[in-house]
């Protein structure tokens, strides 16, 4: 077992290996897999196969400056969606004792405490201040 690791290990050597977007291919392969064991369409198998060819392409690349490159790209739109959602959640959550407003300046997301009426709110990120109107 040992031998069959060194040579496997040899032959990674040089190449880009595993990412997050990998990650996001092999279960975006999953789910269209469990999906086509309902639909059952050849189309939907071929696609299964093309994807999960693609994460394996990514995996033996030994272009590796363009696999970073199309990760980070990829970081950051997973990180714009999973932080849209994160602030949904945290705004739901704190929904009883605080209030969330955006700087008309900076486009930051700012936390108040729930207070209603009239509010002179100071922007931490650009040191501004602005007036806001909070009603409930």
């Amino acid at each position: 077992m040992r031998n069959f690791l060194s040579k496997l290990a040899a032959f990674m050597q040089g190449r880009y290996g595993h990412d997050k977007l990998n990650t996001f291919i092999w279960i975006l392969a999953g789910v269209l897999y469990l999906v086509n064991l309902f639909v059952r369409s050849p189309i939907l198998a071929i696609v299964v196969i093309l994807v999960g060819a693609l994460a394996i392409f990514r995996s033996l690349s030994t272009n590796i400056t363009k696999r970073m490159y199309e990760n980070n790209r990829f970081i950051g739109v997973y990180n714009a969606v999973t932080g849209f959602f994160k602030r949904q959640y945290m705004k739901l959550r704190d929904f009883k004792t605080h209030r969330y407003v955006v700087c008309p300046y900076c486009k930051a997301q700012l936390r108040l405490k729930k207070r209603t009426g009239k509010q002179n709110i100071h922007c931490p990120r650009c040191n501004k201040d602005f007036k806001k109107t909070i009603l409930l």
